[in-house]
C-alpha cells in the first residue's frame, strides 16, 4: 500500500494524508507488478478491505501460490465484490466429536437401517443417541 507502485507493500500515513491506495497482484520475484486495486481508502477502513481478501486467500489459495497470484487469478472485479459483500467471519457451529466403536454386525445393521431412511450410519447413530439422551432426561425429571 502506498501512493505509487514504488511504495507497494509499505504503509505510509501522516495526519495530513489519512488516505491510502491499495495495490494488489505483484509477485515476490517481480515477474508481475502490483496494480492499483482501490484509491484513497481511509486508514480506518483498511481492515474492512484487507480482512475479506486475506481470509479468502487463506481459504481458496492454490498450493505454493502467493497472495499476488491469487488476486490476479480472481481479478479485481471479483475481489471488489468480495469486499463489498463481506459480513465478517462466519461463526462455525460448536461441534463436539464423539467417536463410537461397534462390532461389525452392529455397524452393518445400523448402515442397512440408515440406507432405508436415506441417511448415513453416522446420521442415524446421532439420531438414536439424541433420542436416548432426551428419553433419559425426561425419565429423570418425572
Amino acid at each position: 500500500m502506498g501512493k505509487n507502485p514504488k511504495q507497494a507493500g509499505t504503509l505510509k500515513c501522516t495526519s495530513k494524508d489519512p488516505l491510502q491506495d491499495v495495490w494488489l497482484g505483484g509477485t515476490p520475484n517481480q515477474t508481475s507488478l502490483a496494480k492499483c486495486f482501490m484509491n484513497k481508502v481511509k486508514i480506518n477502513d483498511l481492515e474492512k478491505v484487507l480482512e475479506p481478501l486475506l481470509y479468502n486467500w487463506r481459504c481458496k489459495r492454490q498450493q505454493g501460490k502467493f497472495f499476488g497470484d491469487f488476486t490476479t487469478r480472481l481479478g479485481f472485479d471479483k475481489l471488489k465484490e468480495t469486499v463489498e459483500k463481506w459480513g465478517g467471519l462466519a461463526k462455525a457451529p460448536t461441534r463436539f466429536n464423539l467417536k463410537l466403536f461397534a462390532d461389525k454386525d452392529t455397524y452393518e445393521a445400523m448402515d442397512e437401517l440408515a440406507k432405508l431412511q436415506n441417511k448415513t450410519a453416522h446420521q442415524l447413530a446421532m439420531e438414536v443417541i439424541r433420542n436416548f439422551v432426551v428419553a433419559q432426561q425426561n425419565g429423570k425429571s418425572e
